[in-house]
């Protein structure tokens, strides 16, 4: 008669032949990883001399997809073997397993499944009259089948039920039906909406030859400077041309401070770019405002602002050397400061452009 060792070794070998010759509809692009619960029934290996035949366990686990059908799956179990005899504790038992387990079928439909794995139990043994504590650390391995339903929900909830048959190698060796109910739930799942749009086409003739991307009025084709600074006076092929003064228009600050507006990081890129594509330009970055306030804070201002024009254009790839910052304050008024118009004009960064 085959001892429980080899019957352990037997059954494994059943379950990993079938595992082997299994096809599956699965895709395998996925490495999906899962969490379960379940509640499960014990039914009891008579020779425990245990006198009530109930046993009930809860166990937790955690899954993930190793290739096309094939899990692996660790999981956490504890269960209570009533023991049937008065005044005596129950027997408790705590294992720690890890499993191989090959799903059948589509991911998202009815999944039968087969499982293989080994593991650790604690055993915690109610006392006999005049017997020592026989608590004991074992081994032990499980095969089993189950079941997992279709997605349930947008959260891709499943039940899930199997079936274990469980040998431990404590005392003389032991051997439990494990049937176990509860749920299934993905990790990390994204939630993809497939929306359908009807694209009228539409056949248009574009004059590409003509195409002018920076607005320079240069055409693409002829331009050597692309992103140029709007506003800049340019040259025939499309590049600023020295000696000039423009106004940073989008660029803004908060009201009596140094820091940029969010409105004013793209319109900055876009600066950046354009100095980026001309390194032979020399500049500086003038700060003015009104004369509302203290001239001196007003001077104080400006440079502030000049400075953190500067400063983003520096980090963004402009090369420091190639720009100064100078605060004017209200020294250089373009418009007049007696009404809110021209104060507003007076508030203003400016690039000069060097000779």
């Amino acid at each position: 008669m085959p001892s429980r060792m080899q019957t352990t070794v037997a059954a494994l070998a059943m379950a990993s032949a079938g595992l082997s010759t299994a096809q599956t509809a699965e895709n395998t692009n996925s490495k999906d990883s899962y969490f379960f619960s379940q509640a499960y029934y014990v039914v009891q290996d008579n020779e425990r001399a245990i006198y009530d035949d109930d046993g009930m366990g809860f166990r937790l686990g955690f899954g993930r997809q190793i290739s096309n059908g094939w899990h692996w799956e660790g999981n956490l179990a504890y269960n209570v073997l009533e023991n049937g005899i008065g005044g005596y504790t129950d027997y408790y038992q705590l294992h720690a397993g890890v499993d191989l387990a090959y799903r059948f079928g589509r991911a998202d439909g009815v999944r039968p499944f087969l499982l293989i794995g080994i593991g650790a139990v604690r055993d915690d043994v109610y006392p006999l009259a005049g017997r020592p504590s026989e608590d004991e650390t074992s081994f032990f391995s499980n095969v089993g089948f189950g079941i997992t339903s279709p997605e349930l929900f947008d959260i891709g909830l499943k039940l899930r039920a199997d079936a274990r048959y469980v040998i431990s190698e404590f005392a003389d060796g032991f051997e439990d039906g494990h049937f176990s109910l509860g749920f299934e739930l993905p990790l990390g799942r994204k939630t993809v909406t497939n929306t359908v749009v009807q694209v009228k086409e539409v056949v248009r003739e574009v004059p590409v030859a003509t195409a002018d991307s920076d607005n320079d009025g240069v055409i693409d084709g002829v331009d050597r400077c692309p992103n140029t600074l709007r506003g800049a006076k340019i040259d025939q092929y499309g590049c600023a041309q020295k000696a000039q003064t423009v106004k940073l228009e989008g660029v803004t600050f908060k009201t009596g401070s140094a820091e940029l507006t969010g409105d004013s990081i793209e319109t900055l890129t876009d600066i950046a770019s354009f100095l980026i594509n001309q390194p032979e330009l020399q500049l500086i970055i003038a700060g003015h405002t009104d004369s509302l306030g203290s001239a001196t804070l007003n001077k104080e201002l400006s440079q502030q602002r000049a400075d953190s024009v500067k400063f983003f254009l520096v980090r963004s790839g402009v090369e420091g050397s190639r720009m100064r910052a100078v605060g004017y304050g209200e020294s250089q008024p373009i418009a007049t400061n007696s009404t809110a118009t021209g104060r507003a004009k007076n508030r203003r960064v400016e690039f000069r452009i060097q000779k």
